[in-house]
């Protein structure tokens, strides 16, 4: 008997029209789901539920299925209605909102106004006044799944079992890292939580024991489901390859080390790195060696501009790339003599499991859920000790039995993470929890 599962997916409706938004949990939501609808023993139908802005989402959401999910069978469990008869008038605005045509125009073009004013207004104004009571049926399903976004009332949801997928503590524990209203809408999310009749998935244990901890919720209703590399992300050996994906984003031809990590999250640690980075190249003058930056640029982090400034006089080898789509990211991390992750703070820490499956030696920070996912196959730092840092970069560059030792050892950790293997514990907690019921 298959179980009938309601999969909350505004997180992929919010942000598909944004390209560098597509990573971090945006990968871990539609990597799971990607897997689960090839399952035989479950039947998804997906919702928007959770959203704070039903009228967005209802249509952003059908917008991403048509886009990226044309070869799979789902349904969308709609929860938005217009009550004064003009769905049909935010169905024109927030499709010209969430095109591609629309996301490529300058910000502060005159069409780039109009919409951005107009879906503002329909946002501040609720010309669509929603029930979403009538539209939610609980009694064809088995349990809900909300990705992100916080669980639902339970007037709405009734007793229907309710699933919350929890990735990391960071706004609660660490709020100077990020935006106020995100650690006040994470506080919503706990909030939202019945810790004796909800469950939570985990990313990580390390997650779960925090998650546990904080909200005291009993630890044999939070399970941990590990994450995993896209199959995508390969060695690349044709050097001719990685020459031309390097020419396209403006890096040089010189060695490199490499690290994926947006200007917008400070508990990244770019601006140690950079500073480490400069230290070894005073140190060791001789180091043919540049460091390459890649993430978004659309938010500018004071921290990090004023890092670069400092170092004005090494900008040739600090390369700020801005974003990378997928395709591109094998050849460069296959290009790097390193990868470097000096996170102070990571969930799990995805992009240290790409990294290895493409070859490239890791070196990461021995902080929070990274050593779980590092294992033996890379070199672990404390995030704070730059003479550590600058000491495992400059044993990887100038070691290659060591590189080889690191890439071998990372091959065969990675191997132990996929995304059907997270599909197929995902599978099996809700089998667990239906069952307990």
């Amino acid at each position: 008997m298959k179980i009938n599962v309601c999969y909350d997916i505004t997180i992929l409706g919010t942000y598909f029209s944004y390209p560098d938004s597509k990573t971090g949990i945006y990968r871990v939501v539609e990597e799971i789901l990607l897997e689960l609808l090839k399952k035989q023993e479950v039947e998804i139908t997906l919702t928007s539920i959770s959203s704070m802005n039903l009228a967005l989402s209802s249509i952003a959401c059908p917008l991403y299925i048509k886009s990226y999910l044309k070869g799979y069978s789902c349904d969308f469990d709609n929860t938005f209605t217009s009550k004064l008869g003009i769905q049909w008038f935010y169905e024109v605005i927030y499709k010209a909102y969430f095109s591609r045509k629309f996301q490529s125009l300058p910000r502060y073009s005159w069409k780039s106004i109009i919409i951005r004013a107009l879906t503002k207004i329909l946002d501040i104004t609720k010309l669509c006044l929603y029930d979403c009571d009538q539209y939610f049926d609980t009694r064809k399903y088995d349990i809900f799944h909300s990705t992100y976004y916080r669980l639902p009332s339970k007037e709405l949801t009734c007793n229907l079992p309710r699933l919350l997928t929890i990735y990391d503590l960071i706004p609660i524990k660490f709020p100077q890292y990020i935006n106020s209203s995100s650690t006040s809408y994470f506080e919503k999310i706990i909030d939202s939580i019945d810790i004796n009749n909800d469950w939570v998935s985990c990313i990580s244990e390390y997650t779960r024991q925090e998650f546990c901890e904080y909200t005291q919720m009993p630890i044999e209703r939070v399970f941990v489901c590990p994450l995993a590399a896209d199959k995508q992300f390969h060695p690349v050996t044709n050097l001719e390859v990685i020459k031309e994906t390097k020419a396209n984003y403006k890096i040089p031809e010189n060695q490199y080390f490499l690290c994926l990590a947006s200007q917008l999250q400070l508990h990244k640690n770019i601006p140690h790195l950079i500073d480490s980075f400069v230290t070894l190249i005073n140190e060791q003058p001789n180091l043919d060696i540049n460091l390459v930056l890649i993430g978004t640029n659309r938010y500018k982090r004071p921290e990090i501009q004023k890092a670069l400034e400092k170092i004005a006089e090494y900008k040739d080898r600090i390369i700020m790339t801005g974003y990378v789509p997928d395709e591109d990211l094998s050849a460069i991390y296959s290009g790097a003599i390193a990868f470097i992750f000096p996170s102070l703070y990571e969930g799990f820490g995805l992009p240290i499991l790409e990294a290895m499956q493409c070859g490239t030696p890791v070196i990461s920070s021995n902080s929070t859920s990274l050593p779980e996912v590092v294992g033996d196959a890379g070199i672990l730092i404390d995030p704070k000790d730059q003479d550590q840092l600058c000491q495992a970069m400059l044993n990887v560059l100038t070691d290659e039995s060591l590189r080889e030792n690191l890439k071998q050892k990372g091959l065969e950790r990675a191997k132990q993470f996929s995304w059907k293997k997270c599909a197929d514990q995902t599978v099996e907690i809700y089998k667990k929890i239906i069952d307990s019921k």
